[in-house]
């Protein structure tokens, strides 16, 4: 999946002003309007008053955002079933029938919204580099590798990426790439040759075969696959055009040239 080049480079402006003051993305405020989103979730509340509710999490573009709203809301909704005396059925079982048997989007006006829980702050980098790697892993396996797991720095965790991208690997690949480090054993891997690289330093020359990519790649939004094809294209169209037509154009200059001069000296 290509990312839009404009979406990355919103996403990395604020990385740049973040770090430069230290702080981290802020979450996403409440939207504006109607509520619309596919539900991932549903859980039974109560608001401050005691009264039941329910909470929905829904995927609005790409981005989880959990609401607590009315019962009754939620039974116009049909994003709960209620038994005897109209008491809803808040079971795991029921809740997981009714958001499989949604098809569509559902709609929730702000009107019938108790409160909403903003998801939790993404760090700058580790936000950037979920979305430069989109389609190897996701963000919370990155900042899994940099706080909780490994404690590796962002700089190795993007060589850690790039390398696991031109192996056409996985998540799984990108975390053993990172075991093989902190532990010094990469015996895991293995090269056309049967061997094992000794070291990260060769391990990785051996993988990104002297490519010349890291943190800062992905930061100033370096794309190496569209680089290379804009070089293909901007290269192929000058030969060709330029070069070929220019030459062309020469040969038939002098070609007219001689004629000019043949038919003067007869």
């Amino acid at each position: 999946m290509k990312i839009p080049k404009i979406l990355i480079a919103s996403i990395l402006a604020i990385a740049v002003l973040a770090m430069q003051i230290g702080t981290v993305f802020a979450a996403p405020p409440l939207q504006e309007g109607v509520i619309t989103g596919k539900v991932t979730a549903l859980e039974c509340g109560t608001d401050s008053e005691g009264n039941t509710t329910i909470l929905v999490t829904l995927d609005v573009e790409g981005t989880e955002q959990t609401v607590e709203i009315t019962l009754a809301a939620a039974v116009e909704l049909g994003l709960v079933t209620l038994g005897e005396g109209d008491v809803p059925d808040c079971s795991e079982e029921a809740f997981a029938a009714i958001v499989a048997a949604l098809s569509e989007d559902v709609t929730i006006d702000p009107e019938d919204v108790v409160r909403a829980e903003e998801e939790e702050p993404k760090h700058p980098v580790g936000a950037a580099l979920a979305i430069y790697f989109a389609d190897l892993t996701d963000y919370d396996t990155i900042m899994g590798a940099h706080e909780d797991g490994f404690g590796f720095g962002f700089g190795v965790i993007a060589q850690a990426l790039f390398m696991a991208d031109k192996m056409e690997g996985d998540a799984d690949t990108f975390l053993a790439i990172l075991e093989a480090k902190k532990t010094g054993d990469y015996s895991g891997f293995v090269f056309e040759d049967g061997s094992s690289p000794k070291n990260w330093g060769q391990f990785r020359k051996a993988v990104l075969k002297g490519e010349k990519v890291n943190l800062g790649t992905v930061m100033s939004d370096k794309n190496k696959d569209k680089d290379k094809d804009k070089d293909n294209n901007g290269n192929g169209n000058s030969n060709s055009n330029g070069n070929g037509n220019s030459n062309e154009n020469k040969n038939k200059g002098k070609d007219k040239d001689k004629d000019n001069k043949g038919n003067g000296n007869k």
